[in-house]
């Protein structure tokens, strides 16, 4: 054989090698400590202090399913922003959300809507049932909710993830880890009698200086059949910045919720 063919033959096999898929790990008969889980998680949520990124949101509801671009804007502990705009560059809103009020400018309507911060009007206008500190967690990763800070009543291994599972007199919750990085894939929440009814995904993760954050997320309500899709094309944290605001035009319609 040539050295032509020896090269090209040598070229071919490194293709090949690259192409083959990676190996998942081999979880049969290992364990996961949950305090250990829960201190990374929890550890690479706090390494966040702010973001600010852009993408894609897409909404899909019984009645309709849309999409459009977005930008991000995330103070901790207190402020989030969100801008989304339509198809052709067409600003559809924005709405600035603390712990205390939430602002939000409809554009299409040349309407103002503020109120307090409850989790009754966070569904009003996110359509999904989140507190202020789940809207946090949604947008860095997910996290381990308060009330599940016990050992889990359950350490199993589905799909080559762990999953830990707890459980409470509202239902429970099911945490899908990745077996690497020990970071939450998934988040199941089931009512008392198992049903699925609230689901979140993190996918894509990539590390931001010392923080791991998701590029692609999904909440699913099970129940109305409503999900929203997030994919950022850029993502970058602490860098900081100028206090949020919302531009409104003085003509606006103001609309006050309780």
């Amino acid at each position: 054989m040539n050295r032509v063919h020896a090269g090209l033959l040598s070229l071919v096999v490194v293709f090949l090698a690259g192409c083959a898929s990676v190996p998942k790990p081999d979880l049969a008969g290992k364990t996961v400590n949950p305090e250990i889980v829960r201190q990374i998680v929890r550890g690479n949520y706090e390494k966040v202090r702010s973001m600010t990124g852009s993408g894609t949101i897409s909404v899909e509801t019984p009645e309709m399913a849309q999409s459009g671009s977005f930008e991000l804007f995330l103070r901790k502990p207190d402020s989030v922003l969100v801008k989304i705009e339509g198809p052709f560059g067409i600003s559809v809103g924005s709405i600035l959300i603390t712990r205390q009020e939430f602002v939000f400018y409809n554009s299409l309507e040349n309407q103002l809507i503020t109120g307090p911060v409850t989790s009754a009007n966070l569904n009003r206008i996110l359509r999904i049932k989140l507190t202020f500190d789940e809207l946090l967690t949604l947008f860095t990763g997910g996290s381990f909710l308060a009330s599940d800070d016990a050992s889990p009543e359950t350490v199993a291994i589905e799909e080559n993830q762990y999953v830990l599972t707890y459980r409470s007199l509202e239902g429970s919750r099911r945490y899908w880890l990745d077996p690497a990085s020990l970071l939450i894939t998934r988040i199941q929440h089931l009512d008392p009698k198992g049903k699925l009814y609230f689901e979140e995904r993190y996918e894509k993760f990539r590390t931001f200086g010392d923080a791991s954050l998701p590029r692609f997320i999904r909440v699913t309500q099970h129940t109305s059949q409503r999900m929203i899709g997030v994919t950022f094309s850029s993502l970058d944290i602490n860098t900081g910045g100028a206090p949020l605001v919302v531009d409104i035009p003085k003509n606006a319609e103001r609309i006050r919720w309780q």
